[in-house]
């Protein structure tokens, strides 16, 4: 699928598998109720666990929050772009469904370029969750991700930037506590500010 088109689809509400610096994921519009739960079917995810968001931007990720404290913002600004997910305080333009109204959301700025220009293109975060059913591992690369998936979802995007497919998630990690709490070690060392 070409850039143009995948923004088009993810604009209009489709669902699409796209290649990260990370792992591949499934992904729709943050802001679309509807999309959101087509991807948390096809997932067969919890109904109280959260999903996470990819945005292009620190400012298009900050959207999607509440008011943050300092600390937050200082360790937004050095970790992203990058491979680590953060944990802040939920904004109002979500869909429900994003937060299971746990009043936070994950959200990642991505170190690929191409990504985040499509994300940008698309004008809104994308929800992203890894291509795999609950509890499986996830798939890491898009090419096996597409063979098993492609019949759920409305197309495959892949940058023209390949990243190698090392198995390996960001770090999640929660801002919302201070000091600022590690739920899941990344490819990179948290803290990224100090």
């Amino acid at each position: 699928m070409k850039f143009d088109d995948a923004a088009g689809a993810l604009g209009r509400g489709g669902v699409l598998i796209l290649s990260t610096d990370t792992l591949p994921g499934i992904h729709c519009r943050a802001d679309n109720q509807q999309a959101v739960l087509k991807v948390v079917g096809i997932k067969g995810r919890d109904a109280g666990k959260p999903l996470l968001l990819l945005a292009g931007s620190l400012q298009q990720a900050l959207s999607m929050c509440g008011p943050l404290a300092p600390f937050q913002l200082d360790h937004c600004r050095a970790c992203w772009p990058g491979p680590f997910s953060l944990i802040l305080p939920a904004g109002d333009l979500l869909a429900p469904r994003v937060s299971c109204g746990l009043g936070t959301v994950a959200i990642r700025v991505p170190a690929e370029e191409n990504i985040r220009r499509l994300i940008s293109a698309v004008g809104v975060p994308l929800v992203s969750t890894s291509v795999n059913l609950q509890d499986e591992p996830p798939i890491a690369d898009v090419n096996s991700a597409w063979d098993q998936f492609n019949s759920l979802v409305d197309g495959v995007w892949t940058s023209a930037r390949e990243f190698p497919a090392e198995g390996v998630p960001s770090a999640l990690v929660d801002l919302c506590t201070e000091p600022p709490r590690i739920l899941r070690e990344g490819p990179l060392v948290f803290p990224c500010c100090g």
